[in-house]
């Protein structure tokens, strides 16, 4: 799975880092963030878009001396390898995936500003475009252990051969949304990702990013007695924003004494 946090990185010279200051370069600019990409993936013969369908540049941010934000820098954005399956606009920072991708690839991501400073190589997926949210979790399981049976949804979608193909790097939604039984009002349900440490106290809500076979997956725990069972939604959209067919998948669990 790609759970990633947010990245802190920057470029400077190093012989002047050498001295023991923040150099300021151009634009009073001290140091660069990342590539900010707006999703994960791109589909195939479409440009980049946010997780409402917008098409959206890739961005980088500038930072002065004492951390303060500064304007847009004007990054520039190239492919490391060429051939690149995508196109990026170098006035807008636009990317446009071809049509001509056959396989899922990944396209490494450099942003530059000025002649000095250079980001880290952020990493896109080049996928077809999803269409399918399908369970691979029977609705109903068992359990007498506080640890339940993984949620596992797969993402698909039709590649430029028709073939219905796996789909990574689609952002998964879940949600529990009740709890059933005697205790119900006093137990708690959670989201973890194997049924391990709880990370926090209200992780009602999750996000995954389905992987190079297309899958997403969470852990329900309850913790407390009395809850017969529990039900969970799982929601994915297309990279152009659209609920895909099977959307709201819901998962009801059973919990045995």
């Amino acid at each position: 799975m790609m759970r990633r946090g947010l990245m802190v990185g920057a470029l400077a010279v190093v012989s002047v880092l050498a001295c023991g200051e923040v150099p300021t370069l151009d634009q009073g600019i001290a140091y660069i963030s990342p590539v900010i990409l707006p999703a994960p993936a791109v589909a195939i013969g479409d440009t980049l878009r946010d997780s409402l369908g917008r098409a959206t540049p890739l961005r980088v941010e500038a930072f002065g001396r004492n951390n303060e934000p500064l304007p847009d820098p004007g990054a520039t954005f190239l492919p490391v390898i060429l051939p690149s399956p995508v196109a990026i606009d170098a006035a807008t920072g636009i990317v446009t995936a071809f049509n001509t991708t056959t396989a899922v690839q990944t396209v490494q991501i450099v942003g530059r500003v000025g002649a000095k400073l250079q980001t880290t190589q952020a990493s896109l997926l080049v996928v077809p475009q999803p269409d399918s949210l399908d369970r691979t979790s029977p609705e109903v399981k068992d359990s007498r252990v506080p640890a339940l049976d993984t949620l596992r949804v797969t993402v698909t979608g039709i590649n430029v051969n028709k073939s219905r193909v796996a789909v990574p790097g689609i952002i998964v939604r879940y949600r529990i949304t009740k709890l059933y039984g005697s205790g119900a009002e006093s137990a708690s349900a959670f989201l973890t990702l194997d049924g391990g440490v709880i990370s926090r106290p209200d992780s009602l809500m999750a996000v995954d990013t389905t992987d190079a076979s297309g899958l997403a997956s969470r852990t329900l725990v309850v913790a407390g007695t009395g809850v017969d069972s529990v039900v969970v939604f799982a929601h994915a959209r297309s990279l152009r924003g659209v609920p895909l067919k099977g959307d709201s998948v819901h998962f009801v669990l059973r919990v045995t004494p």
